[in-house]
């Protein structure tokens, strides 16, 4: 009986000190920052091997699997707007207040053995065709699947549809919205039209998503060759899993003191390392770090990742946590995943 009173005062204990917890940061609230035909070669007078050969080369080896593509379960969104060659940035909005309506999470930190997931989570930007070094002519259509954003909020997310060429040049860019409350994936349908200098080169073709302050909450990409003529050659698709899953920390969670724990895997990763960056909603740096991926290969070519970011803040603090693999090439970058978490002193 003595044993009973004590457990039951202990959870009275609990559910008090957590109650004084939110009343604290409710009294603080206006401190918070807030995806046929046979394919037909191009002849050798058209397109040089060495041309393929290259960008081959500049390619990492990709997996083999092979999954069905999910249905689209929205309509169809057809972008018709002319290509702007311009570096396009989006201004971060004011810091809105904290409301109740962003559910914080209490995490309870505690670093596990890494698994792979089971089931494997598909990507939030699934790029469908054309496939990695598919040999393209202007136009060309792209297909992929936008999933909505991976918190709790129903916000309005922007998407930028990017081509760059070989020297990192940008050819040809398109933004456009998803609206606040849209429900489900939606599916991507555009025409990308181009121009090259020579009868080939080769690109890469990068759709990314911005999140209401304009920062980057994912990317993805895939590397083509592009032809000023000739038959084109469209690959299909490997699979449209994530290719770089962040395990810790978990969405809209609540993490204080001066460092944050990261853990993941990933099927990219130059040089063996990841780019970990922590930036508020105004668009500020408040911690990084380059990172080494594990040689352990967990199965389906996923490497494990982990360590700890310190970061300042003065106020407690909403941060999205960008986890890049930088490859230095076309773009610079070849992945982005991202959560948005709070931080506090």
């Amino acid at each position: 009986m003595e044993g009973a009173a004590q457990i039951d005062s202990m959870k009275s204990l609990i559910r008090f000190s957590f109650s004084a917890l939110i009343i604290t940061f409710l009294a603080a609230g206006c401190g918070f920052l807030p995806a046929t035909n046979s394919p037909t070669f191009i002849p050798e007078e058209h397109l040089p091997t060495v041309i393929e050969m290259t960008a081959q080369a500049m390619i990492d080896e990709g997996i083999i699997l092979i999954t069905p593509v999910p249905p689209p379960t929205s309509v169809p969104v057809i972008i018709t707007e002319t290509p702007i060659p311009t570096d396009t940035k989006i201004p971060p909005s004011p810091e809105p207040e904290f409301t109740p309506t962003e559910t914080i999470d209490l995490a309870l930190i505690e670093q596990e053995p890494l698994t792979l997931p089971d089931p494997l989570p598909y990507g939030e930007i699934q790029l469908i065709s054309p496939g990695r070094l598919s040999r393209v002519t202007s136009p060309f259509s792209i297909h992929a699947y936008l999933a909505p954003p991976r918190n709790d909020r129903e916000e309005e997310s922007s998407y930028q549809v990017s081509l760059y060429g070989s020297d990192g040049r940008l050819l040809v860019r398109h933004l456009f919205t998803r609206e606040a409350g849209q429900s489900g994936n939606t599916h991507l349908t555009m025409e990308i039209i181009f121009e090259v200098s020579g009868d080939a080169e080769a690109a890469r073709l990068e759709i990314s998503s911005l999140d209401e302050y304009g920062r980057i909450s994912a990317l993805a990409t895939t590397d083509l060759i592009l032809l000023s003529e000739g038959d084109p050659e469209i690959k299909a698709v490997q699979d449209l899993y994530e290719n770089l899953i962040i395990q810790q920390p978990i969405s809209s969670t609540l993490i204080q003191g001066d460092v944050l724990i990261i853990q993941g895997v990933t099927r990219f990763a130059p040089r063996d390392q990841l780019l970990i960056e922590l930036i508020n909603r105004e668009g500020g740096l408040v911690g990084s770090i380059l990172l080494l991926v594990s040689q352990e290969n967990l199965g389906s070519g996923y490497r494990p990742f982990e360590g700890e970011v310190p970061y300042q803040v003065g106020i407690s603090s909403w941060i999205r946590v960008q986890v890049t693999a930088r490859d230095g090439k076309f773009s610079g970058v070849q992945h982005l995943s991202s959560v948005e978490v709070l931080v506090s002193p």
